[in-house]
């Protein structure tokens, strides 16, 4: 979870120099535009980047950041209580749903991929897998409810068969959107 949010935030401040530098020079592009299907530009410039009025970059940096500081917490063995892991967990599945939107609106509305937004794609999903593995630590599998289906599926490996899934998902959003 530290090293995927660490990769986040790093990515995030990345998108959001390139975006102040659009903005103060529209003529320019940045520098990982690679071609028309390959760049920041189109995708930093575009409506989608903003959704909520600060760019995308700066709202996953605010959310890649607290969880570094619960993975750098944990690195330091804090137990956390159970309410804060699961907490952990749902941040972590919305911030997943919310780059799958965003995913789609690269693929199919804007038409170029930005490579840092590729990386905090994965940042993202590795963090969902560690934070279902950390939610469902001392659940018992079998257990009713929610927390014990994903404890069983835990302890099957349909975690890592679920998020992974989760991101060939996107990378096939990716894929049709923007190379077919």
């Amino acid at each position: 979870m530290l090293l995927a949010s660490v990769l986040g935030i790093g990515s995030g401040m990345i998108t959001i120099v390139e975006k102040i530098g659009l903005l103060a020079d529209p003529g320019s592009s940045a520098f990982c535009d690679i071609n028309s299907a390959i760049g920041c530009s189109p995708v930093l410039l575009a409506a989608q980047s903003s959704v909520l009025g600060p760019p995308n970059a700066a709202i996953g940096i605010v959310m890649f950041g607290m969880l570094a500081a619960a993975g750098l917490a944990g690195v330091m063995g804090t137990a956390f209580p159970r309410s804060y892991r699961w907490f952990l967990l749902g941040l972590s599945v919305f911030f997943g749903l919310f780059l799958t939107w965003y995913m789609w609106q690269v693929g199919f509305s804007i038409g170029s991929l930005c490579p840092f937004c590729v990386v905090c794609a994965g940042a993202v999903m590795a963090i969902t897998l560690a934070a279902w593995r950390l939610a469902t630590d001392d659940v018992a599998p079998g257990a009713g409810g929610l927390g014990g289906v994903l404890a069983t599926a835990r302890r099957s490996g349909l975690d890592v068969i679920v998020v992974v899934g989760w991101a060939v998902l996107i990378a096939g959003i990716l894929a049709v959107g923007i190379l077919v």
